[in-house]
């Protein structure tokens, strides 16, 4: 129910009650600065004015409760004043126990999910669980050391890349730089007999110097930062796959309890 066709309602039913119209108009245009967002969304989930009434009657409850009794309706006074609290009464039952039995269930499930009670679970599907659970013990096992040893490997692989990446940047450096080295020592000789050799020498240890460079900062960011990244992600992979797995435990005992 929006908003303002509530506010509307709820005001008619407060003089239905028997609030008077200034009362209940000052009354709600009260309220309506003090609701909450969740009360907001009690008030969407209103389908019909019966539930209104059933909230203006508690809240009549209260505001009749003060109002002073005339002389000439002093004898109705207690049989009024016992109808408005059966309202109250009333209101509570139809207002607030809806909310409380919408709630139970989803904490009763959350904990019936993962942590279920002697009094969630029957003693049929208590045995159809465990049987069952034995009886495919060997596959379950045997996929479940399937997906681990997978992972295992995979791990082992990446320690493996990035040992080998590191080895390789050590080599590629001392490897380049040396060779890059005798290059332009030689190059550099040979500038005073022959220049266009010495000059052939020295550029080449220069370019493969630049090699052997190029190729270390690619050794030392795969080794570095891009299969620690890798990793990184396999763990999360590796995460979701067991929480994956636990589910279907879980969802599977659920399942059997109920039966």
């Amino acid at each position: 129910m929006e908003l303002n066709v509530f506010m509307k309602v709820l005001e008619s039913s407060l003089v239905k009650f028997g609030v008077p119209s200034d009362v209940a108009g000052h009354h709600v245009a009260t309220l309506r600065k003090t609701f909450t967002k969740e009360d907001l969304a009690d008030i969407e989930n209103i389908r019909g004015e019966s539930e209104v009434d059933a909230i203006a009657g508690g809240i009549a409850s209260i505001l009749n409760k003060n109002k002073p009794a005339s002389k000439s309706s002093a004898h109705t006074e207690p049989a009024r004043k016992t109808t408005v609290e059966s309202d109250a009464e009333h209101t509570v039952s139809r207002f607030e126990q809806p909310k409380q039995e919408n709630l139970r269930p989803a904490q009763n499930s959350a904990d019936f999910f993962e942590h279920p009670t002697e009094a969630d679970k029957t003693q049929k599907g208590t045995l159809i669980f465990w049987g069952a659970l034995l009886l495919t013990l060997p596959i379950t096992l045997g996929l479940l050391a399937v997906i681990l040893g997978a992972f295992a490997m995979l791990y082992i692989g990446l320690i493996v890349g990035i040992i080998g990446c590191i080895a390789a940047l050590i080599g590629a450096a001392a490897c380049g730089g040396g060779i890059s080295l005798i290059g332009i020592i030689y190059g550099i000789t040979q500038l005073f007999s022959n220049v266009p050799a010495g000059i052939y020498e020295i550029g080449l240890g220069v370019i493969i110097a630049g090699i052997a460079v190029f190729v270390s900062i690619l050794l030392y960011n795969v080794a570095i930062r891009f299969l620690p990244w890798v990793m990184r992600w396999l763990t999360v992979f590796f995460s979701f796959v067991m929480g994956r797995l636990k589910y279907c435990f879980y969802l599977a005992r659920r399942e059997c309890y109920k039966l």
